[in-house]
Order: structure tokens, then C-alpha cells, then sequence
């Protein structure tokens, strides 16, 4: 089976996981209202046991994805399409750590244009240019992909 598909399974079961939580805060709450205080404990007990597979399906299906996307890219050049926004951030965080060390000037991030997202905004590129600002990377959209973003690790303009 191939890990995308693999990944899939985990994100459905993730969302499935979610909902379980999602219901399991509805009861508490309303176990809260009637007072009935052993039943509020046990369904939060429920949500804190959801909320927790949720994230290791999640961080698991993030780590299948990101393995099968960046199999065949060259050191420096990072997909972080299929991932979650702040899965996407970590990754990036992990490679600008490891380029730095490598002694690269650049790292292109493959983040897409959020054609794929719901709502057709891209979610990542914002994220990560936040992150970049926020760090005082340089970086530019590559003019010849608008889904590529190119961080310049050297910020010494001179």
C-alpha cells in the first residue's frame, strides 16, 4: 500500500477520532448543566483520550505525507502539500535548522497556491511567511512558480 493512501486512512480516521471528541465535549457539557459531575468527568476523560489520537493520527499520516512528497527532492527544496498548516511549519522549522547546518543560502518551500483548499486561500504560505518575518528571513515568491517560496538563509544583504 502506498503511504499516501496510508495517509488518507490515518487523516479519516483523525477526523473520525474528532468528532468522538466533539461529542464527548457536547456531553460533558450537558451532563454539567443537570449536575450530573461523574458523568462530566468521564466524558472529559473521553475528549482528553479522542483529542489525544487525533494528534498521533494526524502527526502520523503528516509525517507518511511529508516522506512520500520529498522523496525525490533534491537536499534544499521542501513539499509541504497535503500537510496541515502547522505540520507544514514544523517541517519547515526542522529544514531551515538542518540547512543552516548544511550551510545553504536558500531553501525553496513547495507550498502550493491553495487551489486545493476549501476555501481556495492558501494557508501555508501565509504561515510561513509569518514565520519567516518573525525570524527576519528574507524570502520571495519564486517568479516563475507562485507556489514555490524561496528563504534566503543568509539575510547579510552585503
Amino acid at each position: 500500500m502506498e503511504d499516501g493512501d496510508n495517509a488518507e486512512k490515518l487523516r479519516a480516521r483523525a477526523r473520525h477520532r474528532y468528532s468522538e471528541m466533539c461529542d464527548a465535549r457536547a456531553r460533558a457539557k450537558s451532563a454539567r448543566r443537570v449536575g450530573d459531575y461523574v458523568a462530566v468527568r468521564r466524558y472529559e476523560e473521553d475528549a482528553t483520550m479522542h483529542k489525544n489520537a487525533t494528534e498521533e493520527l494526524n502527526a502520523e499520516a503528516a509525517k507518511k505525507i511529508f516522506h512520500q512528497k520529498n522523496k525525490g527532492h533534491r537536499q534544499g527544496t521542501v513539499d509541504l502539500h497535503g500537510l496541515h498548516v502547522q505540520e507544514a511549519i514544523q517541517y519547515a522549522e526542522q529544514e531551515l535548522q538542518s540547512a543552516r547546518w548544511r550551510g545553504d543560502e536558500v531553501v525553496r518551500f513547495i507550498v502550493g497556491k491553495g487551489l486545493h483548499a476549501q476555501d481556495g486561500r492558501a494557508k501555508i504560505r501565509p504561515a510561513l511567511e509569518e514565520l519567516c518575518d518573525e525570524r527576519s528571513l528574507i524570502h520571495s515568491l519564486d517568479p516563475r512558480n507562485a507556489g514555490v517560496l524561496i528563504v534566503h538563509l543568509d539575510t547579510d544583504p552585503f
